[in-house]
């Protein structure tokens, strides 16, 4: 049964700390209400209540959005023409092959779906390969796991036949066969338009630029002094931070000290955990160990209680004493709060939400994505978006 609900879970200091803080926000506040933006809009028992109160400025919200739409015009457009551009090339090679586009179209779904009915006789392997994934990406499900992949159990090749694990091996091979169809046509389409000449002239906007206060005071690693700014926002519950985390790892490793990466918390009110994982990060943060602690927490993720917080701090051999003390006391909330407020000013109301050197790139993009963006601000040109829905 435990195995069953995890496998349901997969498928759907010493001294007191004062928090940190800027006056950035209040400047910006007051200049903004100088220049007619932070009116007035409302009013409890004739006192007044303005824009800035909401963490909200109009003129930043307004090119935010206009950014937004930009991007996804930009990527409807891009969407349409590369069908336009496939439908023509279809046509070119049916014409080649004296046949319909609709018969090379399911000329190309046959070659698919043959070679797809292969991995009906390697359902056991796909699963296995399925679950030690799982295994290593979320150690919660790992250490439930664990004693079930012994020869004859539940999770073992030539298990005991649950039809629940059937089902999951059945939707494990059906994942797999819906990923081979979709490669399969794709590498199809490939080939047709490296044997054409296309020359697209629809152009990547900008990546966006936000005001943020300066990351001397944050956590970093990599270069103190690299030229290179990533600043991140992060929420430990997020999945796509703990993706991006990773991918930042591996940037780090290949860029070593001409980058420096810097975080920040943005937790979300819908993840219960986020925001007491973050004042715990802070907290490791005050022995020297955030970067650690950080790490941790995002390999740990489907775990971030009270207890497991205070269990990860003595596995990195935290002063408990004084770890419990920071923590208890939430004297970092105001800090983290603070980190928070002023995103939301600038715009930023999601994660993983990341500036590089200035320019707002939201979501989870690609290790090659970044370096074309480094690359493009080392040269001196302004990065353009990402080509990905849902990045840049």
């Amino acid at each position: 049964m435990r195995v069953i609900l995890s496998l349901l879970l997969v498928f759907g200091s010493t001294l007191p700390c004062a928090a940190g803080g800027s006056s950035a926000g209040d400047k910006q506040a007051a200049a903004a209400h100088k220049a007619g933006q932070n009116r007035e809009v409302a009013r409890i028992d004739g006192t007044a209540i303005y824009l800035h109160d909401l963490n909200y400025d109009p003129e930043k919200r307004n090119a935010l959005e206009l950014h937004a739409m930009k991007v996804r015009l930009y990527r409807e457009q891009k969407a349409a023409l590369q069908q336009y551009i496939d439908r023509r090339l279809l046509e070119q090679e049916a014409a080649k092959r004296n046949m319909t586009v609709e018969e090379l179209v399911s000329m190309i779904n046959a070659q698919a779906e043959e070679k797809a009915k292969a991995l009906d006789a390697d359902k056991e392997t796909l699963f296995q390969e399925f679950i030690a994934k799982m295994q290593r990406d979320i150690p919660s499900f790992a250490q439930r796991t664990a004693a079930m992949n012994q020869p004859g159990t539940l999770l073992s090749a030539n298990g005991n036949g649950s039809p629940f694990i059937e089902e999951i091996k059945n939707k494990v091979v059906g994942m797999k066969k819906a990923s081979l169809l979709n490669e399969t046509k794709e590498a199809f389409m490939r080939d047709l338009r490296a044997q054409s000449r296309i020359d697209i002239f629809l152009e990547r906007p900008q990546l966006f630029r936000l005001d943020l206060a300066d990351a001397d005071d944050d956590p970093w690693r990599g270069g103190k002094d690299a030229p290179i700014t990533l600043l991140t926002y992060f929420d430990f519950q997020c999945p796509y931070c703990k993706q991006l985390n990773a991918t930042l790892q591996g940037l780090l490793e290949t860029r070593k000290e001409g980058i420096r990466v810097a975080a920040r918390n943005f937790p979300l009110p819908s993840h219960p955990d986020a925001a007491i994982a973050a004042q715990a990060a802070a907290c490791a943060d005050d022995q020297g160990r955030y970067w650690d602690y950080h790490d941790l927490l995002f390999d740990n993720q489907q775990e971030l209680d009270a207890v497991s917080l205070r269990r990860y701090a003595a596995q990195l051999g935290l002063d408990i004493t004084q770890f419990d003390r920071c923590l208890s006391s939430g004297c970092r909330r105001e800090a983290i709060e603070h980190e928070m407020a002023e995103a939301a000013r600038a715009g930023i109301n999601g994660t993983p939400a990341m500036v590089i050197n200035g320019y707002w790139l939201p979501g989870s993009p690609s290790l090659s994505y970044l370096e074309e963006v480094i690359a493009d601000i080392e040269k001196g040109n302004a990065p353009r978006v990402e080509e990905a829905p849902g990045n840049g």
